[in-house]
């Protein structure tokens, strides 16, 4: 499995209820055509608006992620508005929910390709109480929010609380930005098994 940049020239691994969704943009979700001008606002500050897990042609699921300023709706969310130095975790989309594995591992490299970026932080926002059901899930689709537990176990801290609904954060200079798979790592070949005398 690998990650790949979401970009306006590879939006086409998305789903297509993604692709045309503007909740996050505007407090009028159904005004499609602001999607690709706030895709590539987004692209322009940072290189992508999220990212992708794929395995070889297959894609697992996604991340999507923007600067805060650039996030319409997140001021007038509960817990919000987010902190001016942040980006926002916006929404997860992986065709098995319960792929919890997938989602951390996806949550870890979009975290560290933002601070390779010099983006200081990453908030989310989140139930403050979730049904133990939900466990295996990162992401609640239905509530448009994340799972506190899972945000927590990512190194997140809770910075706002209003109802049910929490603001997480994780400052991005804690994190160390290591590439899972790279070229050196391909050449090494194992050493061969030690043979008993």
């Amino acid at each position: 499995m690998r990650a790949l940049d979401l970009t306006v020239a590879g939006r086409d691994v998305m789903a297509p209820v993604c692709r045309g969704c503007t909740w996050w943009q505007s407090p009028h979700p159904r005004d499609a055509a602001l999607r690709p001008g706030w895709e590539r606002a987004v692209e322009e500050e940072a290189g992508f608006f999220g990212r992708a897990l794929v395995d070889g042609d297959h894609v697992i699921g996604w991340l999507q992620a923007a600067p805060g300023r650039l996030v319409g709706r997140a001021p007038a969310l509960p817990a919000g508005p987010p902190s001016p130095d942040a980006w926002i975790l916006l929404c997860a989309y992986f065709y098995d929910e319960e792929y919890l594995a997938g989602f951390q591992r996806l949550l870890l490299d979009l975290e560290a390709a933002l601070k390779l970026r010099d983006v200081p932080a990453l908030e989310a926002f989140a139930l403050r109480r979730s049904d133990p059901a939900d466990r295996f899930r990162g992401y609640l689709r239905e509530t448009n929010l994340f799972n506190p537990e899972v945000l927590e176990g990512g190194g997140f801290r809770t910075v706002a609380r209003c109802g049910d609904v929490a603001r997480y954060r994780v400052d991005l200079g804690t994190v160390v930005a290591v590439p899972r798979e790279s070229r050196a790592r391909e050449r090494v070949k194992a050493p061969a098994a030690a043979q008993p005398v």
